[in-house]
């Protein structure tokens, strides 16, 4: 077993990176899935509800699909780059013919389609949903394979294991699941850790690195997912992972903006990049050249290469930076509730001046009324809940999840089972959110 520190990159890596970023702009929102084919065709997703293709060498983007009714939460890309798929909030699945631009099939669920997976080999696409659903369906037509349910945890990265024709699925428990699609049968094979996966990719020599919100890529050996090593080279939940073609490095992002390339060879870290302001949604390697794309919660895909030091996103020139500062310094305490509050930092700030995210600030919020910070859009079912947030109204929602406790909410579908871990994420909570003296104008 090895684990390499993360204090390396900071005195040492960071300073020495050296990498020239193009950007690639077009798209209105966060920029949350990437796909890339062998012929250098790299697929992009957005909130924004939009697919743009790119061209190898193009910076303006050739094609722009507008085939969801809600945030593009995954795309796929086949090998050949002819087909390609996309899944989002709006639970539809689609599949589009890249050359002719026309709709091939497409299925709706009940629920967010939050990941794919696509194996040209078994002629399958699978798709992770929020109600704790895997669905296989045929490439060719969309028609059912199979469907298998996980309980309560929700699907976050499907790896096809193309030798064993079975599906890897990783959940925001911790938890690694094993589906045999031909039956839908389904086996936990790693129990839930309490540290969700956000992303997996199996490396060439049989084991599997999973990217956990701890910041700590994780690799288990298969088949029976033993321990092989840790890299921790991250201070911030990992929010997605890359393998290069050939093997030889793994790209890992984080929610601060982060990613760190491993040789994995040398079992080392070999350069530290921050191109993003704000978290690295997904990475994705292209081409001959290896070359690597990441996504932004900016808008931006970036492409990196050698050459110059990359750009490093002034704090300072940056609106609210040193209130998001001081929301992320909140997070690194070393408690257990700091940690378990890492999984939150993307969509909810806990400071009195900084303002919303992608969720509504946690400030104040001991002894308000759901659904009342101003500005914040929240959905009716929210709105007109009547609850009032409390330890125990909190303690509920994260024992039950919000589809329970808030049905019809737009809060995604998250559950703490361990009480002592909703104690430490509570007791946490109510450190950094009360204010000194409450105003009884303070929004909720």
């Amino acid at each position: 077993m090895w684990k390499t520190s993360g204090a390396l990159l900071v005195s040492g890596f960071l300073l020495s990176a050296a990498a020239a970023s193009e950007e690639l702009v077009g798209h209105g929102g966060a920029v949350r899935s990437l796909a890339a084919s062998r012929t250098g065709l790299l697929l992009s997703g957005s909130f924004d509800t939009s697919i743009m293709l790119w061209r190898p060498g193009e910076r303006k983007a050739p094609a722009r699909f507008t085939l969801l009714e809600g945030p593009v939460n995954a795309v796929a890309i086949s090998t050949d780059g002819r087909r390609a798929a996309a899944g989002g909030d709006d639970g539809r699945l689609v599949v589009l013919d890249l050359e002719s631009g026309q709709i091939l099939w497409r299925r709706e669920f009940e629920a967010k389609v939050l990941t794919l997976a696509l194996s040209e080999r078994a002629g399958l696409i699978a798709a992770g949903t929020a109600d704790g659903a895997l669905h296989v369906l045929t490439l060719e037509d969309g028609a059912p394979r199979a469907t298998a349910s996980l309980g309560t945890a929700r699907p976050t990265a499907l790896l096809f294991d193309e030798q064993k024709g079975a599906i890897w699925v990783a959940t925001h428990t911790g938890a690694l699941v094993h589906v045999e699609p031909a039956r839908g049968a389904v086996s936990e094979r790693l129990p839930a850790s309490g540290f969700a996966i956000a992303d997996m990719v199996q490396l060439p020599d049989g084991i599997l690195a999973l990217g956990c919100i701890d910041g700590t890529v994780r690799l288990r050996r298969l088949p029976d997912l033993e321990p092989v090593g840790e890299l921790a080279g991250h201070e911030a939940p990992i929010t997605a992972l890359a393998l290069e073609p050939d093997g030889r490095r793994l790209a890992s992002g984080d929610i601060k903006g982060r990613i760190v390339l491993w040789s994995l060879a040398e079992r080392r870290p070999e350069r530290v990049l921050e191109p993003h302001r704000g978290p690295v949604w997904d990475l994705v390697f292209s081409g001959p050249e290896s070359t690597l794309w990441s996504a932004g919660n900016d808008a931006i895909v970036r492409r990196w290469r050698e050459g110059e030091p990359p750009p490093r996103p002034a704090a300072a020139e940056e609106p609210g930076a040193s209130a998001r500062a001081r929301d992320d310094a909140a997070t690194e305490a070393p408690d257990r509730g700091a940690r378990l509050f890492r999984a939150c930092v993307a969509c909810h700030t806990v400071t009195a001046d900084s303002g919303n995210r992608a969720g509504p600030t946690l400030f104040g919020i001991f002894g308000r009324r759901a659904g009342s910070v101003p500005g914040y859009p929240y959905s009716e079912a929210l709105a007109k809940s009547g609850i009032v947030w409390t330890e125990e109204t909190i303690e509920q929602l994260f024992a039950l999840g919000p589809d329970v406790l808030t049905p019809g909410s737009k809060m995604p579908l998250q559950r703490m089972p361990d009480a002592q871990d909703r104690a430490a994420l509570i007791a946490y909570l109510k450190r950094v959110t009360t204010p000194a003296a409450r105003s009884s104008e303070n929004g909720g």
